[in-house]
């Protein structure tokens, strides 16, 4: 992981490796306060982890330290047995999910597949409400101009008369055909 300024007062973490093969080379925007907690992490390990050990800096974070030490917390503040480090992730996404699209989801979860993503996103139930009234507020492009039919396909206002259509499938030598609507199959 390497820590570089970007343009705005936000810094960008290159993050070198990950879990997963093609979700390892990725960059992360951080703000300043979370940058000079990385840089004191990185000052202070002499190794090449960002997380330590913290009984020997020289040594990588353990696989459980932190579980044990959340595990240790419940206990103690007596929380429900799933409030977890794992649940962290869970609320990061499901709330960053509410300013971005999915795919920007998945690429800063690191996840090589967008039905992962999904399964850590949990809408809530005020959040089609929200993206309702954001949606409302916007300014619409078509606002400043007069317009009486569709912006869209004004062609299809209306539908055309059997008599009509029958005409014009017989002058091209067409069959008309039932539309039949598809539903989504899972993959």
């Amino acid at each position: 992981m390497r820590v570089g300024r970007s343009r705005t007062q936000s810094f960008i973490i290159f993050i070198k490796r990950g879990l997963k093969r093609r979700a390892r080379k990725r960059k992360l925007v951080v703000d300043h306060e979370m940058k000079e907690v990385l840089e004191r992490l990185i000052a202070e390990s002499e190794c090449d982890y960002v997380f330590t050990s913290p009984q020997d800096s020289a040594k990588p974070l353990g696989p459980w330290v932190l579980e044990e030490q959340m595990a240790q917390r419940r206990k103690k503040i007596k929380t429900h047995p799933d409030a977890g480090l794992h649940a962290l992730r869970h609320t990061f996404l499901t709330e960053a999910g509410e300013y971005t699209d999915p795919f920007t989801l998945q690429y800063v979860a690191g996840h090589d597949n967008i039905k992962t993503t999904m399964r850590y996103v949990h809408p809530r139930k005020d959040a089609v409400h929200k993206l309702f009234v954001r949606r409302g507020e916007l300014e619409r492009p078509e606002a400043g101009a007069e317009c009486k039919k569709s912006v869209q396909n004004p062609v299809q206002w209306e539908m055309p008369s059997e008599a009509d259509m029958t005409k014009l499938l017989s002058t091209c030598n067409l069959q008309s055909a039932e539309v039949v609507e598809l539903a989504d199959t899972p993959s």
